[in-house]
């Protein structure tokens, strides 16, 4: 294989030359060849992969089935949780790996030196915005409550008017007819009388 590149740079070096030669307009432009190195992986880490924990094992990804423990005392739980000593967690993110030793990495490869710090501080921050959330809740529902309570108390006013409103009517239908009944009763009393 590097001889066919050897060959191919060789020929292609040979045609800029050959061109150069036959071309009376010069040029500035520059190639910059980037290599990526690729990321490497050592027997034993563990990496969040497709929402998957796994671990490599003999050249291959398996999945985590157990919690495993590395070599500084940390443990890693198949759901990606990483506990180190005092209790601290945090979740290993897709792509991102521990070793074996203990250090963890993001996708690209890169060590993360302050997981733990990002993660308190994620943490942290999640945990005022929660506070936050919750207060303005608690407020919300307080405003809520008391209006839900001028509202009822406005209700039943307005029901206790109306009813004593119709109270009154049915007692004056009652008196009159209890007027009427009384003057019945006088009718028929006189005309036994009579």
């Amino acid at each position: 294989m590097k001889q066919v590149l050897a060959l191919l740079f060789v020929a292609g070096m040979i045609t800029a030359c050959n061109d150069s030669a036959n071309n009376t307009t010069e040029s500035n432009d520059t190639v910059v060849i980037v290599e990526e190195t690729p990321v490497t992986f050592s027997e034993g880490d563990i990496s969040n992969r497709d929402g998957k924990i796994v671990v490599y094992t003999n050249g291959e990804w398996v999945v985590v089935e157990k919690d495993i423990t590395l070599d500084n005392g940390w443990v890693v739980k198949p759901n990606g949780e990483v506990v180190n000593a005092e209790g601290d967690r945090i979740v290993l993110e897709e792509g991102h790996r521990v070793s074996k030793a203990g250090a963890f990495f993001d996708k690209a490869g890169a060590a993360v030196e302050n997981a733990w710090d990002a993660t308190k501080q994620g943490v942290s921050n999640a945990a005022e915005a929660t506070g936050d959330a919750v207060k303005k809740g608690a407020e919300a529902t307080k405003d809520g409550l008391h209006k839900a309570a001028e509202a009822t108390k406005s209700g039943v006013e307005k029901a206790a008017e109306a009813t004593k409103e119709k109270a009154q009517d049915v007692g004056q239908a009652i008196k009159k007819g209890a007027e009427k009944v009384g003057d019945k009763a006088r009718e028929i009393k006189e005309d036994l009388k009579k």
